[in-house]
């Protein structure tokens, strides 16, 4: 898989390899995917740890910041409505002077304590960081790009999910996640999503105001921002390190339950290997996003039943009339992947809901939501995964 290297990236990637002699070796007895007690309970210490220094490093910063505030709002006079547009340029200018220090402080402290809790999760479920692994190698090169090394694949998809960095956009194997996908409405959701903070503590400053007046408020309102991005930098944490934990476990799951998929049908006919590649590619559309889980899945699935000569793999109508040509077996299989790959990112969206509700329906089936939520329970939570399961999906 061809990424270009970001610099923070790298210095994480980095960081695994310099600690990567502390890292255990996972327990040959046990799937990766399946989380024994012990380390469910080392899972949630790690993460609960790092959540709290989170919170305490959003809320130092936050209050450090809040102080200079505090200590230039004199600059304002009694009565801030009245200053002059010099004073006001005067107190925006030294407050941003004092606000610039913090804030790198804070996302440098944030950045580690993710990076390196992720390490901990890693080493505390046995999974090695480093290790060769071949996937996409149908992905075009980008000049420019930066190719990670095979042994460093799987570190940094982990040190992406650390530093919450997007997955790309680009196609891979046919397939384009955004196919489907308005560009306008993914900049409004960009936006809103970088400026949560920001528009958190508007809104709190706005009702305080309103609620209490002005004047009341005037001396300790920038503290409005302390247990805000201390919330919020928790919350941002936590995220971060379910993703990770989520990129670990997932391509030994989906190994697992492909085996499940596959097993009635040891020589799939062309007709199923279409099937089971476009079921991918069409949960992949309705996410609009291309999940590292769903890339192994992929390469994993072309290992075992090989090259299908079908084009456009993004393609949702071509899925629905693939799925009628297929016999009551091979519909089976094709719906219990999509289920598989609509899960494997964690979430499950409206599209994809949307997309495994009619292709049920195409096959007769009624849509098994219930078992779906049970499926993705189990996937989250690190349980022992069975091929009943996968029954419970289309009884």
């Amino acid at each position: 898989m061809t990424q270009k290297r970001r610099v923070v990236e790298a210095l994480a990637v980095r960081y695994f390899k310099r600690r990567a002699g502390k890292a255990v070796h996972p327990d040959a007895r046990d799937a990766v995917h399946f989380l024994n007690p012990d380390e469910r309970r080392a899972l949630r210490r790690i993460e609960y740890l790092a959540v709290g220094r989170a919170a305490i490093v959003g809320a130092v910063c936050a209050g450090l910041g809040a102080i200079a505030n505090v200590a230039l709002q004199p600059l304002l006079g009694d009565d801030p409505s009245s200053a002059s547009w010099g004073r006001w340029v005067e107190f925006m200018l030294l407050t941003l002077l004092a606000a610039l220090p913090l804030v790198a402080i804070e996302l440098s402290l944030i950045y580690w304590n993710a990076i390196d809790s992720v390490h901990q999760l890693a080493a505390a479920a046995g999974l090695p960081l480093f290790r060769a692994k071949e996937v996409g190698q149908d992905v075009v090169r980008h000049a420019g790009d930066i190719v990670d090394d095979e042994d460093e694949i799987f570190a940094a998809v982990l040190a992406r999910a650390a530093l919450e960095i997007p997955n790309p956009p680009r196609p891979m194997f046919g397939i384009d996640p955004r196919r489907e996908a308005s560009r306008l409405r993914i900049l409004l959701a960009t936006l809103v999503y970088k400026a949560k903070v920001s528009l958190t503590k508007f809104v709190a400053r706005t009702l305080l105001t309103r609620i209490f007046g002005r004047a009341a408020l005037r001396a300790w309102i920038p503290f409005v921002a302390v247990p805000i991005t201390a919330l919020w930098d928790a919350l941002v944490c936590r995220r971060a390190l379910r993703e990770a934990r989520l990129r670990a476990i997932g391509p030994s799951a989906a190994s697992e339950l492909l085996g499940f998929v596959l097993a009635p049908h040891p020589e799939p006919s062309p007709g199923l290997r279409e099937a089971l590649m476009r079921a991918i590619g069409s949960a992949v559309v309705r996410s609009r996003d291309f999940h590292p889980n769903l890339i192994e899945m992929l390469d994993d699935l072309k290992s075992r039943i090989g090259e299908t000569d079908a084009e456009a793999l993004d393609d949702v109508p071509r899925f629905i009339e693939c799925l009628r040509r297929l016999l009551p077996a091979e519909q089976k299989a094709a719906l219990h992947t999509l289920v598989i790959a609509c899960i494997l990112d964690g979430r499950v969206r409206q599209g994809e809901r949307a997309i495994m509700t009619r292709a049920f329906r195409v096959c007769g089936r009624p849509p098994p939501r219930i078992q779906v939520l049970v499926l993705q329970r189990a996937l989250l939570s690190g349980d022992q995964l069975a091929p009943k399961m996968l029954d419970l999906l289309t009884p």
